[in-house]
Parts: C-alpha cells; sequence; structure tokens
C-alpha cells in the first residue's frame, strides 16, 4: 500500500474509532432496546453478506436504510451498535472466507478494519447532520420533520463512498469522484429509496416493533431490485458479446480480434490513469467495436484481397451501424461514440466524421491503438501477420500522425513491461 494510503488507512482507522468511543462516552446502559438491536443487527448483517458489486471494488447493499433506521429510533448509541456488530460480522465472514495464507490474513484484517470504520464514521456525519437540521425521533408530525432523516441519509451515503473513494483513488491511482458521481447518475433513485425506507423503519417502529418483519420484506425487494438491476447490466453485456461470438462462425477472426483488442485496451487504459468507469465503457466498446459488420455481406467482409473504393465505402459503415445498434441500450450509452470513432485518425484522416486530435473521444483512441497493433500481428486475408518489431515501428511512426501519442505512450510501458 503506498505511503499516502497508508496514512489514509490509519486516519480513517482513528476517527473510526473516536467516534465509537465518543458514542459511548458516559453512556447509560438502563432503558437500551437489547431485542431491537438483535433485530437490526441480523438485518443489516445480511444486508452486508448479499451485497452486489456495482463497480469494482464499491458493493452496494440496503443496510444503509437499517443504519439510520436505528438511528432514528434509538439515537447515535443504537445505531453505532448495529454497524460494529454487523459490520465485524459480515466483514469478518466475507474477507476470511478465502484466507490462503498469514499475507492475505493481514490483508484481510486491514479491510474489516478499514470497512468497519467508514460504516461508523458515515453514521457519525449522518447523527451530525441529523441534529444539525433539527431532526425529531419518530412519530413525526410535521412535513419538516422528515426532511432531516433524508439529509442525514444523503449525508451517510455520499460521506460512506466518498470515503471509499478515497482509499482506491490512493491505491490505485483513479478518479477520486467517479464512483460518487456514478452513484448519483445511475442509482439517485435506488439511494432515495433507502432513504425513503429509514423513515418508515422509524415510523413503523413506533406504532410496534413486530412490524419491522413487514419492513424487512420491503428490503429484501429493494435488495432483489438492486441486484436485478446489476445483473441486468452483465446480461446486456454478454448478449452483445455473444453476438460477437455469433459473428466468428461468418468470421472467426474478427471475434478473437475484438477480444484481444479487448483485453489491450483495459491495460492501455490502466496505464493512462483512466478512471475505472470510464475504462469499464470503454472496454466495454472494445469488445464489441466491431459488432457493425453484422450488417456487412460476406463478399466484402470474407473477401481474400485487399477491397475496392466501392467495397471499401461499404466496410466504413459498420462503425456507424455498430454505434445504431449499440444506442438502444442504455447500458452501452456512453460506449456508443467510442464505437462510432474508433477508426477516426489523429490527422482527421479517418472515418466516419473526420475527427482530429483530441475531438476523438478518449476512449476511440485508445481503442485504435489496441485494434490498430492486434492487425499488424496478426494473419489477414490480404497479408501474413508481421513481426514484432516491425509492427511495433509502424506504432511508433503513426504517434501523432494516426494515432493518439499519449495512448501510444501508454502501449509501448505495457510492451516494455512485459520485455523485462
Amino acid at each position: 500500500m503506498p505511503i499516502k494510503a497508508r496514512i489514509y488507512f490509519w486516519i480513517i482507522l482513528a476517527v473510526g474509532a473516536y467516534s465509537g468511543f465518543y458514542t459511548y462516552l458516559g453512556f447509560d446502559i438502563d432503558g437500551f432496546p437489547f431485542k431491537t438491536l438483535i433485530f437490526f443487527v441480523v438485518a443489516s448483517f445480511l444486508s452486508e453478506i448479499y451485497q452486489e458489486e456495482l463497480l469494482p471494488n464499491l458493493m452496494v447493499s440496503v443496510s444503509g436504510a437499517v443504519y439510520i433506521g436505528a438511528l432514528l429510533i434509538g439515537g447515535l448509541p443504537l445505531a453505532m451498535g448495529v454497524g460494529l456488530l454487523s459490520l465485524l460480522l459480515s466483514e469478518t465472514v466475507i474477507r476470511t472466507s478465502n484466507l490462503i495464507d498469514g499475507a492475505t490474513f493481514f490483508m484481510a484484517l486491514e479491510k474489516i478494519g478499514f470497512n468497519t470504520a467508514q460504516i461508523v464514521i458515515s453514521i457519525w456525519v449522518g447523527w451530525l447532520v441529523f441534529r444539525a437540521t433539527g431532526g425529531t425521533s419518530a412519530p413525526f408530525t410535521q412535513p419538516y420533520d422528515y426532511a432531516p432523516p433524508l439529509i442525514a441519509f444523503v449525508a451517510y451515503t455520499v460521506v460512506n463512498i466518498s470515503l471509499v473513494s478515497g482509499i482506491i483513488s490512493l491505491t490505485e491511482g483513479t478518479s477520486f469522484t467517479y464512483q460518487l458521481k456514478f452513484s448519483l447518475r445511475n442509482l439517485h433513485i435506488q439511494v432515495m429509496s433507502l432513504g425513503v425506507l429509514a423513515i418508515l423503519i422509524a415510523v413503523v417502529y413506533e406504532s410496534s416493533p413486530w412490524n419491522l418483519f413487514f419492513v424487512a420484506i420491503l428490503l429484501l425487494l429493494v435488495n432483489t431490485s438492486l441486484k436485478g438491476y446489476l445483473e441486468l447490466r452483465r446480461q446486456a453485456k454478454r448478449t452483445f458479446e455473444k453476438m460477437m461470438e455469433l459473428l466468428s462462425k461468418r468470421d472467426p477472426y474478427t471475434h478473437e480480434h475484438s477480444e484481444s483488442v479487448g483485453d489491450l485496451t483495459a491495460k492501455i487504459a490502466d496505464e493512462m490513469k483512466v478512471n475505472p468507469e470510464k475504462k469499464e465503457a470503454i472496454v466495454s466498446a472494445a469488445r464489441v467495436h466491431d459488432i457493425g459488420k453484422l450488417g456487412t455481406p460476406d463478399s466484402i467482409l470474407l473477401k481474400p484481397g485487399k477491397l475496392n473504393d466501392e467495397e471499401w465505402e461499404v466496410m466504413k459503415e459498420h462503425p456507424v451501424v455498430g454505434a445504431d445498434i449499440l444506442s438502444e441500450l442504455k447500458i452501452y450509452k456512453d460506449s456508443v461514440d467510442d464505437v462510432r470513432h474508433e477508426h477516426e485518425r489523429w490527422d482527421g484522416s479517418g472515418y466516419p466524421d473526420g475527427l482530429e486530435s483530441k475531438e476523438i473521444p478518449l476512449g476511440s483512441r485508445i481503442i485504435a491503438v489496441a485494434d490498430v497493433w492486434n492487425a499488424l500481428v496478426t494473419e489477414r486475408p490480404y497479408r501474413g501477420p508481421l513481426p514484432e518489431e516491425v509492427a511495433l515501428q509502424e506504432i511508433n511512426e503513426m504517434a501523432g500522425v494516426k494515432l493518439d501519442p499519449d495512448a501510444v505512450d501508454a502501449f509501448f510501458k505495457i510492451m516494455e513491461g512485459k520485455e523485462e
């Protein structure tokens, strides 16, 4: 772990420990709702165990509604108790399930400590915001009474995602804000519904604690909805990648080429420190960048020799066709332009729109380098594969002319790493 990340880790751990200590400083155990604590710990434990991966290293669950619901019912002591116990239990189960040696054991301990601490801090901030906005316990009798709990939940969510983004940014060199932006843009309805559920938990508990079992069913439904949304994203990608496999029955080269281009695109994007959300869209585009060839006649697609001018004009339509196909699916909305402009060139000589330099989307520029490299070193209908040193020379000559020089630099760093 880099030194900055290590410092950040210990700061979060220290602030988390202070938050827990402050919560129970002078705590009066008399009247503490232990039965309610057990219910919430079980509910949040199950929520954390069955969380889903939203983005690399970012998990999403309905546990936030449970923590804030506990906050509205029993104040900070109950919410903090739920958070501490459920996180320590769930993180221990998750992190120790695949332990192999001592090194992974200590890594698991670090993750357990960090994840527990950042949730504790998020709950603490949610409580501070709740108090600062004049929040009161249920029952809520005035319209304004509902505002502080919602604001507190938003504060909890923002702090939660920000703390996780911070450690990822420092350890992997990625954008600090990408996860927060992704969540607010794509999951705002789900996030706000969890805030409403937190209020519902408090209101229902006020009428009868036994009614919480009905809320548990709602939490299960919301969790299923989140899981369904994420699974739909994965299935959509698998469907289009399957279409590329079907294309391989017409043209085996295109499928193998797309797989190789996708793998190299991911490496170049990592080298260029592209944030994970954008990288995901770029790599997705790379894996289906030739999907428009589904509309290319066999007489052109499978022609053993070079294409004549008329045939070449037909072939040049495939990125536009591919972009049109992908534009119908929300999951690929950030990949459409990358597919459409993958054949643009740095000097403006490409197609279909003659874009040049940084007018060309970053994803298209990265995919272009991977695409050209793979085309050079593999056998084509009109020539055999070039020797690697010759292909490298050609790529170098294209930098700043046909290809983005920054993407080419990243590519050469990857190739140098392979030689070491």
